[in-house]
């Protein structure tokens, strides 16, 4: 079950917070016919026929043990989530690996949904704090200017990134940014006004962690299938097909958001003249 891989100068972790309930596809992907995830059940879906994400952020660490800890995303957060009746493991995953919230330097955010920003503060009452103290968290200018529009309702960004303002921990970004030698930002718009994807590219090797560029691993062959959670789904489409064809035309390895853990890092490669995936 790989869950890490060094890419060049660096090694890219799953961290692990926990795992949704199972829902009906059809809930998630409602222009789908029931007949057309036949050749995917075995793979995309669970026994019963259920979609069954996980949640995850994204560990970046030197492997010369230099430069900033970086995480990608932050989880559900320490809430009882409705849905499973458990708190997020985000942090005790961390620590399996020696990382304490202080150690992280940067959190760099896919895009502001509940599932991805759960950690970034913690509330003693109505107070809030940062969850990790010395990190500088990195948002998407697009996402931050369409959330903070009281017409886009968006409760999980006004719990946990709309503090980083007063908190002194917020860096908006448009385009791509350099977070480390190697290591940017790649815009990839549709999941959310201002979703981004994370690029590593060390020691001849690239990476992609790609966030919710595609929820499910029949989104890689059936690519203009999209969630009901796209914002612009024709945007969301367009940036999937872009990806997915830079990563199977050069040999990228794709670190996804949702799939379940321990086929969560994989390929996409061409088979039949069909993309597919190929976890690792």
């Amino acid at each position: 079950m790989t869950t890490s891989l060094v890419i060049g100068d660096y090694e890219i972790t799953a961290v692990s917070d926990g795992a949704s309930l199972p829902r009906d596809p059809s809930t998630v992907f409602p222009d789908v016919p029931p007949e057309a995830w036949d050749p995917y059940r075995s793979i995309a879906l669970t026994v019963d026929g259920k979609w069954h994400p996980d949640w995850r952020g994204h560990l970046i660490r030197s492997t010369s043990g230099e430069g900033p800890t970086i995480l990608v995303d932050a989880g559900m957060g320490d809430v009882v989530n409705e849905q499973t009746g458990e708190r997020g493991k985000l942090l005790d995953c961390l620590a399996d690996l020696g990382v304490q919230p202080e150690d992280i330097d940067i959190v760099v955010t896919t895009h502001c949904h509940g599932d991805h920003i759960g950690w970034n503060v913690a509330y003693d009452g109505d107070t809030p704090s940062l969850t990790f103290p010395n990190a500088t968290h990195w948002i998407a200018s697009r996402d931050w200017e369409h959330y903070s529009k009281s017409e886009n309702d968006n409760p999980a960004f006004d719990k946990s990134v709309k503090p980083l303002e007063s908190l002194g921990a917020l860096k908006l970004i448009a385009g791509v940014e350099q977070l480390a030698p190697g290591i940017s930002t790649l815009p990839t718009n549709g999941h959310t006004p201002g979703h981004q994807c994370i690029l590593v590219e060390s020691g001849g090797q690239t990476a992609i962690i790609t966030g919710d560029l595609f929820h499910s691993v029949a989104q890689v062959t059936e690519q203009s299938w999209c969630p009901t959670f796209d914002w612009n789904t024709t945007m969301s489409t367009q940036a999937r097909k872009g990806i997915l064809m830079l990563a199977t035309t050069q040999d990228w390895i794709i670190f996804t958001g949702h799939l379940a853990t321990g086929s969560s890092i994989g390929k996409v490669v061409s088979e039949g003249g069909k993309s597919v995936w190929k976890a690792l």
